[in-house]
């Protein structure tokens, strides 16, 4: 999975997260609900030492994209990525400066860039970009409604500022090659040698790697066959199936011998490596 594929795939993981009344329940996502600010994503990044202090009970919607840039790469790397040189990176402008010092700041979106929002000339929100589809921008947002919600807004909504974009390894991986419990070695860097070991993933599977197909379904609006969003609960039902067959008909267009419903080699190599 490639760099951004994560980070869209950890914030796609965090929508309905409620926002809390108090420091209280911080883990669960609906217990405690209420708009006193506290949440785990403010929580977690103090107890990491990623700002100037303590952020929670405070605005969150940047705090919640460093946090999934954090829990995908970890502090050192996260801000990295994330071009952040300094530690005001809880606060919109700051962050977006960052960006611009680097030369990576403007208005056009791609997956997994930092979206920043305005209001009187203000950057005043943020959130990820999750999709992209001609002038049309999906995103999650953390602090929205005092929740994680999806979003989508015209590239001519005012709202919208500008786009950070984030030091991500761009060079698209080899293909895995994948048997009914194999594994797949696929060079990382020069040099550098990462295993990665996928298994067929078929209607009864359930772990992890279904997590992740079914967050790849979600991101890529792949429905099941009652119209409804896939759920991300690591165990592949029929609603997973359905949805891998549409995720398998968007992969291999005109291709029906391959909308099998079965997540073998061609459909995990053609989901990781060419996912947007």
């Amino acid at each position: 999975m490639s760099n951004a594929a994560q980070v869209v795939s950890i914030a796609l993981a965090e929508v309905g997260y409620h926002e809390k009344a108090t420091n209280a329940n911080l883990d669960l996502a609906t217990a405690n609900a209420g708009s006193g600010n506290w949440t785990k994503y403010a929580r977690d990044l103090y107890a990491a030492g990623y700002y100037n202090g303590n952020k929670n009970g405070y605005a969150w919607c940047d705090v919640f994209v460093d946090w999934c840039f954090f829990k995908a790469f970890g502090k050192t790397e996260g801000q990295l990525v994330e071009c952040q040189t300094g530690t005001l990176g809880a606060a919109c402008p700051y962050s977006a400066g960052y960006y611009k010092a680097l030369g990576r700041y403007d208005t056009t979106p791609r997956v997994g860039d930092q979206v920043f929002f305005q209001q009187n000339g203000e950057l005043v929100h943020t959130g990820i970009v999750v999709g992209v589809s001609g002038s049309t921008i999906t995103c999650v947002e953390g602090n929205a409604s005092d929740m994680v919600k999806q979003t989508s807004y015209s590239l001519s909504n005012s709202y919208v500022a500008g786009f950070g974009h984030p030091q991500y390894n761009e060079a698209a991986p080899s293909a895995p090659t994948v048997t009914d419990g194999g594994a797949a070695g696929t060079p990382a860097d020069a040099g550098m040698e990462v295993t990665v070991k996928l298994a067929a993933l078929r209607s009864g599977s359930s772990g992890s790697q279904v997590k992740t197909v079914q967050r790849i379904c979600f991101a890529r609006g792949c429905l099941d066959d009652a119209g409804r969003q896939v759920k991300v609960d690591g165990s592949f039902g029929p609603a997973t199936r359905q949805a891998v067959i549409k995720l398998q008909k968007q992969l291999f267009p005109g291709q029906s011998a391959k909308w099998d419903g079965v997540v073998g080699a061609e459909t995990w190599a053609a989901a990781l490596t060419k996912l947007w």
